[in-house]
């Protein structure tokens, strides 16, 4: 019989609320080593979710871009400092940046179905939920994880 991933999601969950600072997810990015953080409301809903990577495209030198205004074309060029975009960064609502059309996960989801949601959709962990509140997160970490304490058990039957 397959697992259902709430027996093997992570339940102690790093979130930042929908009102936070960017600078305030990069602080929770660190300090728990993370990759990236599903964005709650108040109550516990998941509103969105913020990546290392949405940060990366937004301090990223951008390359020139053409604007045809069909009478004429204007070129803009990213001309922004770094430490410029630092600042600007920090301050910033979360939403902003954040992904918020969020994949997420029931918590009776079996083990293979959110396999196929994490190489389908091409990302690293996601949000579960139960009755639309989150409960917890599972990554490809977890279900390599998994797989392995499996493979240890046959081996040592």
């Amino acid at each position: 019989m397959n697992k259902r991933i709430s027996e093997i999601m992570d339940t102690d969950v790093y979130t930042v609320n929908e009102n936070a600072t960017v600078g305030e997810v990069l602080h929770v990015l660190v300090e728990k080593k993370a990759s990236g953080v599903p964005i709650i409301s108040n109550d516990k809903r998941v509103v969105g979710f913020i990546s290392d990577g949405d940060i990366m495209k937004f301090i990223a030198k951008q390359d020139p871009r053409i604007i045809d205004m069909t009478s004429f074309i204007t070129v803009w060029y990213d001309t922004e400092s770094f430490d410029k975009k630092l600042d600007d960064l920090m301050d910033l609502n979360v939403m902003e940046l954040a992904t918020t059309k969020v994949i997420s996960v029931d918590a009776d989801f079996e083990i293979d179905e959110v396999a196929k949601v994490l190489g389908k959709k091409k990302i690293k962990k996601v949000p579960v939920l139960e009755n639309g509140i989150l409960v917890g997160i599972i990554s490809r970490t977890d279900i390599i994880r998994y797989i392995v304490s499996c493979h240890i058990k046959e081996d040592n039957k």
